[in-house]
């Protein structure tokens, strides 16, 4: 099966590089890659002093090579199998992404590679140490042929000319494709005559040229995409500050913006021509290739085709009109809102770029007030971060306690984050649910060092755990000095490792802390986990509630990521158990539990009116001898 995708390994300056001279390896074949182009002429990465210097290698292996010794800052190369460089065996959603024969056009092939299917192998692609940074479109392989194929037949029928070392030759023979013995470049010179029915080709100008002097239809099937990832050597990408990393980015999405436009004006073009009439393969015949494709193996087949089917859907529904809801008039004080992270300061007096992803030692946290935002003054900014801000877990637990005190609250929220959490999207989001969520207390979001980018799954896990027994002492520490205070949690999907782990240790250790709800949030952990963790846990809050959904993307990336269900995993994967108000949301996106008004308005009665499920108007199903509850769109 076909197994094609670009992991680009770059940024590792060894001895001898100019200062700011990324030297960057390429296969000769890839020297005129529209991506590659952008980012030479990017001026985001030139006003940060980036120069990317081409270094021309013969093949892909040697490009590779070129990276992992340090020979060049950046590397082009193409992984027909993952396995050939001690990578990880590709997960479904690299396989889908090029699946022979799915795609409809470059447009599409775009969509899919933009849907959580990009995450996700994005995801995946992190296995290798390197840190992806992004998927473009390097090419799209179609087939020019003089019969339709419309069919499994017509694919079976055709004898078609290609290059042993092209994409598609092995797969293409391997689906009932016959090859013969000339490359494309003769077929067109010969004008497709004698046996051969057709060619591969990435429709470039000699196909035009061709096209343009053949003399009868021809007909044009997009065949698979060749996806390129850009990746980072991760030492190097680590140590950039948030400045540089937001210039990398934002030459990265212009690059694949270029890449796109590239392909899809070349194929534009091509589909007007009067000689050529698009063709697309049946749906039978889409599942049956793709069956053979993946070796036969059914089962596999189903549950990438699960994922595409979601993927799908992402990408091709209209937008939903938004109604406009009028909130409730709120019965609290305005929320105190702070924040609480072990992430590096980067010294900057824009909380924007104030703390980047680098974990701190020894792991002293930083904090601050950030203020207790008005719902009737519309989205609540940030503020300026101050030249200097409280530093060290006793400094930070004064400063809290001390203004709690002042407000006159009586229970304090702590709200963790998930994986690809940048700071800055964190503090918005706390000061939001500040303005939003009636609370009666203070709300105090801890900040663990995510990457906050798509590519950095491997790198949070690390962190979380990193990060978790900095929270631990911290809401110890807070419990001590202040223990007539409520502690209430809510974690969201990766930071659930973080809040169960310290919810067991409590448990085991019988700590004395007054704990009311524990809301675990979309939780991106193994369900036998959550079990063990929550059980150890049991004496711990009066209430705990389990927030899960089956639409949810990112739970879906790291079903496939870890090939299991998670705890957040909803529908058939529902998790429930005793101890645990299981919450089945059907509703989309991954921060469901914050954007959607259904759930927050249940997340609120759990926090504001200490009621259970069968108190908050849920429907009740079952599930062997067990109940849960049912939030429906």
């Amino acid at each position: 099966m076909l197994r094609q995708s670009f992991l680009v390994a770059l940024l590792c300056l060894s001895s001898g590089a100019v200062a700011g001279d990324v030297r960057i390896a390429i296969p000769k074949s890839y020297l005129e890659d529209a991506f590659l182009k952008s980012l030479r002429a990017s001026k985001a990465l030139s006003e940060i002093g980036v120069i990317i210097a081409p270094l021309p290698k013969d093949d892909s292996n040697g490009a590779l090579a070129a990276v992992m010794s340090g020979a060049a800052e950046l590397g082009v190369f193409t992984l027909a199998e993952r396995d050939q460089h001690a990578l990880e065996k590709a997960g479904p959603e690299a396989s889908l992404l090029t699946r022979p024969f799915l795609f409809k056009s470059a447009k599409e092939v775009s969509l899919m590679q933009n849907s959580f299917l990009g995450e996700a192998a994005m995801a995946d692609a992190s296995r290798t140490g390197l840190f992806p940074l992004k998927l473009w479109n390097h090419s799209v392989t179609y087939l020019l042929t003089k019969t339709p194929v419309r069919t499994e037949a017509d694919l079976q029928t055709l004898t078609l000319a290609a290059n042993a070392a092209a994409p598609g030759f092995t797969s293409l023979s391997s689906l009932g494709a016959s090859m013969a013995g000339v490359s494309p470049h003769d077929a067109m010179s010969s004008s497709m005559g004698g046996k051969v029915g057709g060619f591969e080709t990435s429709l470039d100008r000699a196909t035009q040229a061709f096209a343009d002097r053949y003399d009868g239809k021809l007909f044009l099937t997009t065949a698979w995409p060749q996806t390129g990832v850009l990746a980072a050597a991760p030492n190097y990408w680590r140590d950039r500050s948030e400045a540089e990393k937001n210039a990398w980015k934002s030459a990265l999405a212009t690059a694949a913006i270029a890449a796109e436009a590239e392909i899809a004006a070349r194929e534009e073009a091509i589909r007007k021509h009067p000689n050529i009439e698009p063709t697309v393969l049946d749906s039978a015949a889409q599942m049956r290739l793709a069956t053979r494709a993946a070796g036969g193996d059914a089962s596999r087949l189903d549950g990438e085709m699960r994922l595409w089917g979601k993927a799908e859907a992402e990408v091709h529904r209209a937008p939903e009109a938004v109604p406009v809801i009028q909130p409730p008039p709120h019965k609290h004080a305005h929320s105190p809102v702070f924040f609480v992270t072990d992430r590096n300061d980067e010294q900057t007096l824009d909380y924007a770029m104030r703390f980047g992803s680098r974990r701190l030692a020894p792991g002293d946290p930083t904090c601050g007030f950030l203020g207790a935002p008005d719902q009737s003054r519309g989205d609540p900014p940030l503020p300026e971060a101050p030249e200097t801000l409280t530093k060290g877990e006793q400094a930070c637990v004064r400063l809290i306690v001390d203004k709690v005190r002042v407000s006159g609250v009586s229970k304090i929220l702590f709200v963790l984050h998930g994986f690809n959490t940048s700071f800055e999207f964190f503090a918005n989001r706390i000061l939001t649910l500040g303005r939003d969520l009636d609370y009666a207390g203070a709300i105090v979001g801890w900040s663990w060092p995510s990457e906050g980018s798509a590519f950095g799954y491997a790198y949070d896990e690390d962190s979380s755990g990193w990060s978790q027994p900095h929270f631990a002492d911290f809401v110890r520490a807070f419990a001590e000095a202040a223990p007539d205070i409520q502690l209430d949690f809510v974690a969201h999907s990766m930071g659930n490792r973080i809040l169960l782990q310290t919810l067991r240790e409590y448990g085991q250790y019988r700590a004395n802390l007054r704990i009311g709800a524990a809301v675990f949030a979309a939780p991106d952990v193994a369900q036998d986990i959550f079990v063990e963790q929550t059980q150890r846990a049991r004496d711990i809050a009066t209430f705990r509630t389990l927030y899960a959904s089956e639409y949810d993307h990112a739970i879906l990336i790291s079903e496939s990521y870890h090939k299991a269900p998670r705890a957040g995993s909803g529908g058939a994967n529902t998790l429930v158990m005793q101890g645990v108000e299981s919450v089945d949301a059907r509703l989309s996106g991954h921060s469901y539990l914050f954007d959607e008004a259904k759930a927050m308005k249940d997340f609120k009665q759990i926090l504001n009116e200490a009621s259970a499920a069968a108190a908050r108007g849920l429907e009740a199903r079952a599930k062997g001898a067990q109940t849960y509850w049912i939030i429906e769109p």
